[in-house]
């Protein structure tokens, strides 16, 4: 797996203060409870994963690079991704932080399809050895992050009806119409991988061996 180096796209800020927004605690919450539980597992400087709502049209309000998550919201950890020019490369946010570096993920998956509200990235290496026992898409080939054949990878096997599923050797990802309903679809698929390890469990030795 390739080491984090930053964002790899450009992008202009437009305003240094991310939008209010109703949805943002609710974003916080699920962001807050990735981290707790594994699911996007809190390094030195920030956490292995990205969530994001769309605000309006493609626009969405992602979680900042580097971000550590915090119980309490700070919507300093959150910018709007206004908009993308192909022409130029660039992206327009407002916020105090670079988004995320998979904004491209998002973004291409916003365009796909407007019933997708929610997009949570996650990582946790134990859902990706057993996508197969439990029955999630994985994407045919790795690549680097923050790149677009990254996002075009997930938006193919979006395309083909899964809203969760695994980007090969990376992590995954869970689509919704809200932010509800993508969190508690992860949660469903932990839990089942749960059930799967329980089964596989050795049996319990008693004390006299």
């Amino acid at each position: 797996m390739e080491t984090y180096q930053g964002v790899k796209f450009a992008y202009r800020q437009v305003s240094q203060s991310c939008p209010d927004h109703p949805f943002l605690n609710r974003l916080n919450y699920w962001v807050f409870l990735f981290s707790q539980l594994g699911l996007a597992p809190v390094h030195s400087t920030g956490a292995y994963g990205n969530q994001s709502f769309r605000t309006v049209n493609d626009s969405f309000i992602i979680t900042k690079s580097s971000m550590v998550p915090e119980k309490e919201l700070n919507r300093e950890n959150y910018t709007l991704v206004e908009g993308y020019t192909p022409d130029t490369g660039i992206f327009l946010t407002k916020g105090a932080s670079p988004p995320s570096s998979e904004c491209f993920l998002h973004h291409y998956i916003y365009q796909e399809d407007t019933s997708i509200q929610a997009i949570f990235h996650g990582h946790c290496d134990l859902l990706s050895q057993h996508a197969q026992e439990l029955g999630i898409a994985v994407t045919d080939k790795f690549y680097d992050y923050g790149t677009k054949e990254l996002a075009e990878s997930a938006r193919l096997t979006m395309s083909e009806g899964n809203k969760f599923f695994i980007l090969k050797d990376h992590g995954f990802v869970a689509l919704g119409p809200n932010l509800d309903d993508a969190g508690k679809l992860t949660l469903t698929h932990y839990m089942k991988l749960i059930s799967t390890l329980s089964q596989t469990l050795p049996p319990e030795q008693s004390e006299s061996e």
